[in-house]
């Protein structure tokens, strides 16, 4: 419904109700030397409540308003103006931008205009966090990482301010099944109040959602800031319940290069750590568990160390396992050389410390006093060729018995049997090749053995 109404009258002060979502009035014969004062009383939104009313005033091409109380939809609008006769009133009902897709939307409203002589008043700002007539209201404050339930009055306006440190923060508002605005600005120091509006930063939260979000972002040189958030309920008839969290969500910063350092040494003398101990464990373990050897491996390594089996022992078997060598295989080689595979040595001197062939002791001292006893043995041996070779220079051999050895024989209560092999050498191509002898227990004498002729003959002393 659109009404134009042109109005010329002598007085200028007039109070009229109207009906409508469109108004232009004319108003002529104004006295350019005073102040007047025009005023839009709503008394009644439009039902469907999703437009904005604006009073405005046309003075020479140039538009006049009260941009705040249009901007919060407030029931009372303000203009002043002077030095002008003829002045050109429009209100009009402009339509939320979230809302202009839909059809059918009744803007009609009810409101009074008052037009009167007044001073010029300039109303100075309200101090933060006061606002509102006379500065007579507060705005509440909210801690962040706390929820909060507020109970929102129909058609109205709810304001709450909250101080964030240096980090991006998240607004989450649970409105259920209503239909609400929001609108959220900031601003570093404390001192005017300014409220949010549906001309900045305004959100309509979906009912669809139980639950919205919304990003505070900060930049990176701003210090602590103070938000001021504005709720509005739609609803005409009835009072709405909301809740608001403010949350600090995780932040993805750089992980400082010193405590990277920090962490990965931290980690790697665990580690070194965590092997020092196992390894001290398992040896701990193994002398425990482990059956110590009757023959220490030291004493293997120093007096049998391991070699490899060569072409002159390929026919030679280990007495233990009764296994022929391989070539390459790796034996040990007793101090009575004999010889073993390495790990059939190893299994035996575990229980016994001894050779498995001759029984040799192979304990440390044993093989030392064996050892001992070879090297007397070459002394004599040596000692004794140097005589016989003295001798031999000295008395030449006889050629009779054809360098035989003399046998003699004791006398024994037993029954003694003699078996000699004679060499088949030219010179004794004549002899017996065997002969063998048996003494008698009752001849005590001793009898010795010559060879005379081609024969060995006993002669008794």
């Amino acid at each position: 419904m659109i009404f134009l109404l042109c109005i010329s009258a002598v007085l200028a002060n007039f109070n009229t109700q109207y009906v409508t979502d469109q108004l232009e009035i004319q108003q002529t014969n104004l006295n350019s030397s005073k102040t007047y004062l025009l005023s839009m009383i709503i008394t009644q939104l439009p039902i469907n409540n999703y437009c904005l009313p604006l009073l405005q005033i046309i003075i020479n091409n140039q538009t006049y308003n009260d941009s705040l109380a249009y901007s919060i939809k407030a029931n009372i609008q303000k203009v002043y103006f002077d030095q002008t006769e003829n002045i050109t009133i429009k209100v009009s009902c402009n339509l939320l931008e979230y809302f202009q897709n839909q059809k059918n939307i009744n803007k009609t409203m009810h409101f009074n205009l008052t037009l009167n002589e007044a001073k010029q008043h300039i109303q100075s700002p309200c101090q933060f966090p006061h606002y509102g007539q006379n500065c007579s209201l507060s705005i509440q404050q909210i801690q962040k990482e706390f929820s909060v339930t507020i109970l929102i009055l129909n058609n109205t306006w709810f304001y709450a301010y909250t101080i964030l440190d240096n980090n991006n923060y998240e607004v989450y508002v649970q409105n259920g099944e209503s239909l609400f605005g929001i609108s959220i600005i900031s601003f570093n120091k404390v001192n005017v109040t300014r409220l949010p509006s549906f001309l900045q930063n305004f959100v309509v939260l979906n009912t669809d959602n139980n639950e919205n979000q919304i990003s505070l972002s900060q930049t990176e040189d701003s210090q602590d800031s103070i938000y001021i958030i504005g709720l509005y309920n739609f609803n005409s008839t009835q009072i709405q319940e909301i809740t608001i969290t403010i949350t600090c969500p995780f932040q993805n910063e750089e992980f400082p290069f010193w405590a990277t350092i920090l962490l990965i040494s931290i980690v790697i003398f665990g580690l070194l750590l965590f092997l020092i101990i196992l390894c001290h464990y398992r040896r701990q373990y193994k002398k425990i568990t482990q059956i110590k050897p009757v023959l220490d491996r030291k004493v293997l390594k120093k007096y049998m160390p391991t070699k490899k089996v060569d072409s002159k022992m390929s026919s030679d078997t280990c007495s233990v396992c009764l296994v022929q060598f391989e070539l390459k295989e790796k034996y040990c080689q007793t101090p009575c050389n004999h010889y073993f595979h390495e790990q059939c040595l190893y299994d035996w001197t575990t229980k016994q410390a001894n050779c498995p062939v001759c029984r040799q002791g192979l304990l440390e001292n044993e093989i030392n006093q064996l050892q001992e006893v070879k090297k007397n043995r070459n002394l004599q041996a040596e000692q004794l060729n140097n005589q016989e070779s003295i001798k031999s220079k000295e008395d030449p051999p006889s050629q009779t018995y054809r360098d035989l050895p003399f046998l003699q024989l004791s006398s024994s209560p037993f029954r003694t049997q003699c078996k000699i092999e004679l060499d088949c050498s030219p010179q004794g191509e004549h002899s017996p090749q065997i002969i063998q002898f048996d003494g008698s227990p009752q001849n005590l004498t001793n009898r010795n053995l010559y060879f005379q002729s081609d024969g060995i003959v006993e002669s008794q002393n």
